[in-house]
């Protein structure tokens, strides 16, 4: 199967490759430069005050970058933690650890803290996969300027600017286009067997790491592309089955790269989805309609949107009227040749499963759809469990990244194979436009301040090393673990939010499990709050001044406050006679 209807030219001449380098390296350039005005002005302008991102999200990431080199300082293992959900701890597996941002950023952590860290990161990563896009295009296309836009259309995507909001595990994509252009070198025949199982090996390794879910449905997509192109280029069938032993080893390299998180991952192996599935799935309109992130969306589209399956993060199927008038003009042109159906087949199957198995429209349920995905997976006669348990650790609306992909190759292809005509401009601009982030969205950067009860060397003796601290709230709305890592992780949470659910040790009795995650208390709940206390070790009680008025009625009945650097302090436990 070729490239398509453009291919470089003069590949291997010493100009040329200088000057692909240099526009490679401007093109990165270019791409870091708008998303450091898109994300990362107002941070550097109130820095210390301000992270990228909702509220509650980015703190994980936080946290994460500031575990790995508190780990690596102290020698420690980074896989798993007794410092949150104390005293038994979690497995950081199942957790958005993205260790290999939190250590090739270890050194800025270290000199600037890992909020910094993060929002570089946060900016960066963006840019890093639209660059992997365009080095993709360049490949296909050979040109400068439809490369530029394919790469801006799949590092700026509405996929990519809902997760901006907090999750780089599923930012770091650029790993996703630089594997597919590891495999069309290699069906070309310009890679070799070993190279490209060392360069695919890596890749996939890499991507295990940064996160498991992205890695599990990359190898379902590779699974998929090797069919489609199987049964839509014949004459390509002999490379094809040249490249699956190579594909395997690549595995078998990335099994040992990765084997740390392997071994964590399946020795705690989670068949049950954090969230359902089902409730995560894109919106027919949402192809069509942008949501509120969009600059084109601004003052209309929230009202529409909330009507979609999921929340602002999970709404990023959006591709716009403009790019489908291009995918459908590149579909009457191409659909005959092997390249032109392998994109297409490629664009409908991905936009298929992000649907979920659900068709919704408008919000509204219209009909089921035969996927893997949540209950209407494909199970064993008689069983009652599914056959794929692994979809239900996959939000189905994610699979919107490979659309999102496939589009902007598709772009790409057409706008380097099309001479002239006003579309042939028109079209790309709008599009680009049409991804523009809203800079009135207010969900960019959140502000922040930690207390100086955690900061402060003057409060440091009010917690002993390691003790067993609540802190409130512990989950949603509040900063315990902006807290914790202030303090260098002097103390240990009972509790925390690194995951949208706790671990095994923590779910039952239910009560127990809403306390660890930080559900509000009333006044009636002191003897579950003291039977909590009881049974992690909780000797000290640690509260949000500003929201006193929801924790304190319980913790009155228990313990009197003090009030010490910004917080309400409660001794509980054997340790209530001890205090600052």
């Amino acid at each position: 199967m070729g490239a398509g209807t453009v291919t470089a030219s003069a590949p291997g001449h010493p100009a040329a490759d200088r000057g692909a380098t240099s526009a490679s390296i401007a093109a990165f350039a270019g791409y870091a430069a708008l998303a450091f005005l898109f994300f990362g002005v107002r941070p550097l302008l109130e820095s210390g005050h301000q992270y990228i991102g909702l509220p509650d999200d980015p703190q994980i990431p936080i946290w994460s970058f500031a575990w790995w080199l508190h780990s690596i300082e102290h020698a420690g293992n980074p896989l798993v933690t007794h410092a949150v959900w104390a005293p038994s701890g979690v497995d950081l597996v199942w957790v958005n650890t993205v260790a290999p941002l939190a250590v090739v950023f270890a050194p800025l952590t270290a000199l600037a803290g890992p909020v910094a860290a993060y929002d570089v990161a946060a900016v960066l990563l963006p840019a890093v996969a639209a660059w992997a896009a365009y080095l993709l295009c360049r490949h296909l296309t050979g040109r400068l300027w439809p490369s530029l836009v394919g790469g801006y259309l799949f590092g700026f995507s509405s996929y990519v600017l809902g997760h901006v909001l907090g999750q780089p595990q599923l930012t770091a994509v650029f790993v996703i286009p630089l594997v597919a252009l590891v495999l069309l070198r290699g069906l070309e025949g310009e890679l070799g067997p070993g190279g490209l199982t060392v360069r695919l090996g890596l890749l996939l390794g890499l991507q295990i790491y940064l996160a498991t879910e992205i890695a599990f449905t990359l190898t379902v997509v590779i699974a998929i592309a090797l069919l489609l192109a199987f049964l839509l280029a014949p004459r390509s069938r002999p490379a094809l089955r040249r490249l699956l032993a190579p594909i395997a080893l690549a595995y078998l390299i990335a099994a040992v790269i990765a084997a740390p998180v392997l071994y964590f991952a399946l020795t705690d192996l989670r068949t049950a989805g954090y969230q359902p599935p089902a409730a995560y799935t894109a919106d027919l309109l949402n192809f069509l309609l942008p949501t509120h992130l969009e600059a084109v969306g601004a003052g209309w589209a929230h009202a529409v949107a909330r009507r979609f399956p999921g929340n602002t993060t999970e709404q990023g199927a959006f591709l716009g009227l403009p790019l489908l008038v291009m995918v459908a003009l590149y579909a009457r042109r191409s659909w005959r040749t092997a390249a032109g159906r392998f994109l297409l087949a490629a664009l409908v199957l991905a936009a298929y499963l992000s649907l979920g198995p659900e068709l919704h429209v408008d919000g509204r349920r219209v009909i089921p759809l035969p996927t893997p995905f949540g209950h209407q997976s494909v199970t064993l006669p008689g069983a009652g469990t599914h056959l794929l348990p692994l979809f239900d650790n996959v939000l189905p609306v994610r699979f919107s990244v490979y659309a999102s992909l496939a589009a902007a190759v598709i772009v790409a292809v057409w706008i380097a194979s099309t001479r002239s005509g006003v579309l042939r401009f028109l079209l790309p601009a709008l599009t680009v436009l049409l991804l523009v982030p809203n800079p009135g969205a207010g969900v960019w950067t959140t502000t922040y301040s930690i207390p100086s009860f955690f900061t402060s060397s003057a409060f440091r003796h009010c917690l002993a090393k390691n003790e067993i601290v609540l802190p409130e709230p512990v989950g949603q709305g509040g900063l315990a673990n902006l807290w914790q890592v202030a303090s260098d992780f002097r103390f240990r949470m009972a509790g925390g939010r690194l995951q949208t659910s706790p671990p095994s040790a923590f779910l039952h009795p239910p009560g127990i499990a809403q306390i660890s995650v930080g559900y509000p208390p009333v006044p009636n709940q002191a003897q579950l709050l003291e039977a909590y206390f009881a049974a992690k070790g909780v000797t000290a009680v640690v509260v949000d001044k500003r929201q006193a008025a929801i924790w304190a009625p319980a913790l009155n009945r228990i313990a009197r406050p003090l009030r010490v650097g910004g917080v309400l302090l409660y001794r509980v436990g054997h340790r209530a006679s001890g205090g600052c």
